[in-house]
């Protein structure tokens, strides 16, 4: 099997991060939600990723999180 691409899949795992990580992960799935062309149930998937990461950044280090609206 491939290795995993280490992105944080637990609460546990994105506890262990740091706020520039944690950033940095945000910051990819937001390249992945909103620039590239997906599939609808790719990008939808894509934007649950970003808004669980923003949420973790925002009970991790209290980074307000921006409103989204409904996707």
């Amino acid at each position: 099997m491939g290795e995993l691409s280490g992105a944080p899949e637990t609460e546990a795992d994105a506890a262990k991060l740091s706020l520039q990580e944690l950033n940095g992960w945000i910051a990819h799935a937001e390249f992945r939600a909103s620039r590239l062309k997906l599939s609808a149930s790719l990008k939808k998937s894509a934007m649950k990723r970003l808004v669980w990461l923003e949420a973790q950044r925002e009970r991790l280090h209290g980074v307000p999180t921006p409103d989204r609206g409904r996707f």
